[in-house]
């Protein structure tokens, strides 16, 4: 595998409006995707919410968090790519969640975090050995976590930056996909890695 495409999706789009300004903050999952992805694979990021999605660019493969709210929406541009024969892999909260349902999009999901199992996943990528589902065996370490920021230059986001200080919720709300995810644990990035 030579080139890797992550796509964010939108939670929809309606004809001719433009999409929620509000919404349109750097999508940390995407630039830690991108941070875990090794330095010899050309990485290409597009956003749905603000800019089209050009299918037919030569890419090995696509990636995608997906949340129970872009679910439709990554549907639909998995099955573009698809249909274009570009394996496409899902991770995120809804994949983790409803496995089955995804696992109908998809050549692969990872279930869980990423940072434990993704070099595998570029692996077996680059020797055509997708397996149908990758979960790590253990929470990854927050001291490690790398974001690569760079995948946003010269996108038009708000003039803020996100980051991340810890994962998980010890609270058990039943309306919550976080406590199912995270299993109720919450774990804390150091400080000096923040």
């Amino acid at each position: 595998m030579r080139r890797l495409t992550i796509v964010h999706p939108a939670i929809g789009h309606r004809r001719g409006e433009r999409y929620i300004r509000s919404w349109q903050m750097e999508p940390l999952p995407a630039a830690v995707i991108a941070g875990l992805t090794p330095d010899d694979v050309d990485l290409r990021f597009y956003d749905d919410r603000m800019e089209l999605i050009p299918y037919d660019e030569a890419t090995d493969a696509v990636v995608m968090s997906v949340e129970t709210y872009t679910a439709k929406r990554a549907y639909q541009i998995a099955s573009e790519y698809r249909r274009r024969k570009v394996p496409v892999v899902f991770g995120g909260f809804h994949p983790t969640l409803v496995p089955d349902e995804c696992a109908l999009y998809a050549e692969a999901i990872v279930l869980g975090e990423a940072e434990n199992i993704w070099a595998e996943v570029v692996d077996d990528l680059r020797h055509g050995t997708l397996r149908k589902r990758y979960r790590a065996q253990e929470q990854p370490s927050l001291a490690s976590v790398r974001v690569q920021r760079s995948i946003f230059a010269g996108k038009r986001y708000l003039p803020l930056g996100l980051v991340e200080t810890g994962r998980g919720c010890r609270f058990a709300c039943d309306f919550c996909a976080i406590q199912t995810f995270f299993g109720r644990t919450h774990r804390y990035r150091p400080t000096e890695s923040v």
